[in-house]
């Protein structure tokens, strides 16, 4: 069984990056080199982001979330100020784990509700 915090590394943060630098460089037109200062990533990896050789498994399951896309949408303009505030974008973070979970958009990854989705309860036994 994977645990759920080897998951949010593995396919919520990677998907988080994805639309987020997507949406900074459509957009907003930003350079890739400015996108990954912002978020502290490489340039490559940026691209690789955009171009959907990293994160795309769940990238449509959290766009088809309301309470997902708006905190998405803060996370964007929090890196588009001059000076973002790295405590909002790491709450932004932590929100939006939470929300996955409560939305139980992990199930298709964890193999303890592989066949009993409906009663797996691991996420939201999780501290808050």
């Amino acid at each position: 069984m994977k645990p759920p915090c080897t998951i949010v590394a593995s396919q919520v943060l990677p998907s988080v990056r994805l639309v987020v630098a997507k949406d900074l460089i459509k957009t907003y037109e930003l350079k890739p080199a400015v996108v990954a200062s912002r978020m502290g990533l490489t340039p490559a990896a940026v691209t690789q982001y955009v171009s959907g050789v990293r994160g795309g498994k769940l990238v449509q399951t959290l766009l088809e979330s309301k309470r997902v896309k708006a905190m998405l949408d803060r996370l964007v303009g929090e890196l588009l100020k001059t000076q973002p505030d790295e405590c909002a974008i790491m709450g932004a973070v932590c929100e939006l784990c939470r929300v996955v979970r409560e939305e139980r958009m992990l199930c298709q990854f964890c193999a303890c509700s592989v066949g009993e989705a409906n009663r797996c309860d691991m996420c939201l036994r999780l501290p808050r």
